[in-house]
């Protein structure tokens, strides 16, 4: 049957790839009108023919080439409008790291709105401008005059058009859908990982990777959206979308190397305290030179690329150590390249966007980014999924061990082996807390019960009387062991631990005398009790000691009772007789 399914499986398979091919294909080789082109006016490019002052050509997309450039040096950029200008078109473009105004004929037509917050760079970040153009401006020169920022290759202009508003904007999203796309794709799957570490990890804390890796994923996918800048079609605030690109690089060192110790483990354990330390210590250096006015967090982004540097370099690292290293589990040697893949997919990028960053190349600065963390999420994704479930089985299955190791099987409470280590944790803490009462019981009749009524009785009477107990002290804290055959014990610590304690044995007597009362039972609930308290008036006694004393306190507490109620052949003679008739 698995290998007529599999048959299957495979025909499925080429009928897909099939089907991707054809419409890859179709898509390829349309060559005729777009349907939107229909509806919209195309936009007409209008990034050349820009010239300085002096009559020079200039590049518009990296401003910071003219020598005549000077952060916070206002200077103006010239060019001729289209003799052939359409009813309701707009200029637009794309500024980075400038402040301008726009003149036409030396009259101001454009000036930014400047939102204020302290969190806020120097610059307007990376903003789209439209700027209406009327009919009567063709021929016209136009003038925008720019403030540079920042002295580096970020600063400048491009996506130059000139068209309908509708027409420019579909064509800014086309060329972005896919970047777009990209990052909403990772930063759903990051997510996705989060929320399968929830439940997953929800019992037993010990392996995070899902997690360390879905964090890492969600900060890279933010910041690569934040690069798209189509957020400010909707936001309007380009100053926040940039704010928002350098904070979110700051974020993915720590889970990157978190994750990498928690799916391989270093060698070094200080590795991960080190690095940790170091990436927090950036994050706060500079938010104070942003918050002192000295340098904001996109002059700072030197240091942040010195840790993403820093987190490649330890990937190349995990990449020598473990992807390629020989074992005898083949599988385990799939999973070894295919995070040797996703690791060397997403260091070679990261080096690759730093440096396309200095270079001022490109318009998109986290695209090589995008691919190798899609890479790097399939590869790791699969081997970590996988890795986790087999660690929650072990898991569940050292929780259930544990189960049996420290709980009574019958009545379900801490069994002697819990309560001797609890006793000896709070001998360690004892003289750091207000105080201890330890608190015994003996269940009366169990031997009587057990040989006339049989141990089926026994054990229902011992059940009973447990969570009788149970009952009594929870809602003072109290932690109930069973801890012989018919005796139990439990430990009460913290404030004001007398008045808790007597509140839950006026209880218990109640709850005791109540079920007592009751016309049809099988058997009555006769439990002694005793307890003592160790605080500061007998600072320097063991708990030992206290266990020794209250457990005479109980045995006074049993005699007194075996004096005052029936014996048990008395009291059990009408059960005993209806059972036999």
């Amino acid at each position: 049957m698995e290998k007529l399914n599999r048959k299957y499986h495979v025909m499925y398979s080429i009928m897909i790839l099939f089907f991707v091919f054809a419409v890859i294909w179709m898509f390829i080789h349309y060559n005729g009108p777009s349907f939107s082109g229909s509806f919209f006016c195309m936009p007409l490019d209008f990034d050349k023919g820009w010239k300085t002052e002096a009559g020079d050509e200039v590049e518009v997309r990296n401003l910071s080439k003219l020598s005549e450039v000077e952060p916070y040096k206002q200077f103006s950029l010239y060019n001729v409008l289209p003799e052939d200008l359409e009813e309701g078109v707009s200029l637009y473009y794309r500024s980075k790291n400038i402040y301008y105004e726009v003149y036409i004929d030396g009259e101001l037509i454009y000036e930014p709105y400047i939102p204020q917050n302290a969190f806020y760079t120097k610059s307007f970040g990376t903003r789209w401008n439209c700027i209406p153009v009327a009919l009567d401006d063709a021929g016209k020169t136009i003038e925008i005059r720019v403030t540079t920022v920042y002295n580096d290759a970020r600063a400048g202009m491009d996506y130059l058009y000139i068209g309908s508003s509708a027409g420019i904007i579909l064509k800014i999203i086309g060329g972005k859908v896919i970047a777009f796309v990209t990052c909403i794709l990772l930063l759903f799957v990051g997510i996705l990982l989060i929320i399968a570490d929830i439940p997953i990890n929800i019992q037993n804390q010990k392996n995070h990777e899902l997690m360390y890796l879905g964090l890492f994923a969600v900060s890279i996918a933010i910041w690569c959206l934040a690069e798209t800048n189509l957020f400010q079609f909707l936001t309007g605030d380009s100053r926040m979308m940039q704010v928002i690109s350098c904070y979110s690089l700051m974020l993915i060192p720590i889970p990157m190397v978190l994750y990498l110790n928690a799916a391989f483990g270093f060698r070094n354990r200080f590795v991960v305290s080190v690095f940790s330390t170091l990436s927090f210590l950036e994050f706060a250096i500079c938010m104070v030179l942003h918050f002192s006015n000295i340098a904001d967090v996109h002059e700072t982004l030197r240091f942040t690329h010195i840790m993403l540097a820093l987190s490649a370099g330890i990937m190349f690292y995990m990449i020598i150590r473990n992807s390629f290293a020989k074992g005898s589990n083949q599988v385990k040697n799939v999973y070894r390249v295919l995070r040797g893949i996703g690791l060397s997919g997403i260091s070679v990028a990261t080096v690759i966007d730093i440096i396309r960053f200095y270079q001022g190349n490109g318009n998109d600065t986290a695209m090589f980014v995008r691919i190798g963390l899609l890479i790097f999420i399939i590869c790791y994704g699969s081997s970590s999924l996988e890795k986790t479930i087999n660690a929650v089985k072990l898991g569940v299955q050292a929780e259930f061990v544990s189960q049996l190791a420290y709980r009574d099987g019958l009545t379900g409470i801490g069994n002697r082996t819990a309560f001797q280590e609890h006793l000896a944790d709070l001998e360690m803490i004892k003289d750091t807390i207000p105080a201890v009462a330890i608190i015994m019981f003996d269940v009366n009749d169990l031997k009587f019960v057990n040989d006339n009524m049989g141990h089926h009785l026994g054990d229902r009477l011992l059940v009973e009387s447990a969570d009788l107990i149970r009952r009594s002290f929870e809602s003072q804290k109290g932690e109930c062991f069973r801890i012989g055959g018919d005796e139990f014990a439990v430990l009460l610590s913290g404030e004001n631990v007398k008045t808790r304690c007597e509140q839950s044995i006026c209880k218990f007597q109640e709850q005791m005398e109540e079920y007592n009362k009751e016309p049809d039972k099988l058997f009555r609930i006769s439990i002694a009790r005793g307890y003592a308290f160790y605080n500061k008036e007998n600072a320097g006694k063991k708990l030992m000691d206290i266990y020794h004393q209250a457990d005479m306190f109980m045995y006074e507490n049993k005699k007194r009772i075996k004096a005052a109620q029936k014996k048990p052949e008395e009291f059990y003679s009408e059960i005993l007789a209806q059972a036999e008739q």
